[in-house]
């Protein structure tokens, strides 16, 4: 009997054993490797301040370390009314929650111009991606925290190499 009960332990033992294995190894296929990754996005943003809106394009590049962290930069040219155009620097930091969610927060540097002056603000963005292959797409929406709050949204597209 006791020889039995042996045997069964050491059976299931190897079982567990290579299904752990089989687990690590599917998931190990869904991991992202350490790269870059480029994104475009098209967007409006409100200042409910002036209750104006105004359209904007956007662009970061990060360097994604591991499957959920990433750092970079970010551009945005903001079209603003008076045939002027605005211009906001970010330090990104970018975590992935989930495969279909990227959040990107940081310091944000708008540049002076002829009607305002330097302006900190904190960044904060979702981006929902579907994937295509390497692309991806999907809506964003985030703010920019300061003296004047705004918040924007629009469609990205983002490529990773």
């Amino acid at each position: 009997m006791k020889k039995q009960l042996t045997i069964l332990f050491l059976a299931c033992s190897f079982h567990t054993l290579f299904a752990q294995e089989h687990s690590n190894e599917h998931r190990a296929e869904n991991i992202k490797e350490p790269g870059w990754e480029i994104v475009l996005s098209g967007l409006s943003i409100y200042t409910p301040k002036h209750e104006i809106w105004n359209p904007a394009i956007e662009a970061h590049l990060t360097y994604w370390n591991s499957h959920k962290w990433a750092y970079g930069i970010g551009y945005s040219a903001i079209f603003e009314s008076h045939e002027t155009i605005g211009h906001e620097i970010a330090g990104l930091v970018s975590h992935k929650p989930w495969s279909f969610l990227t959040l990107n927060f940081g310091p944000s540097i708008g540049l002076p111009n002829t009607h305002k002056d330097t302006e900190i603000s904190a960044y904060l963005e979702s981006e929902f991606a579907f994937h295509i292959g390497q692309l991806h797409l999907g809506p964003t929406v985030g703010s920019l925290i300061s003296k004047e709050f705004r918040f924007f949204g629009g469609w990205h597209f983002s490529y990773e190499f």
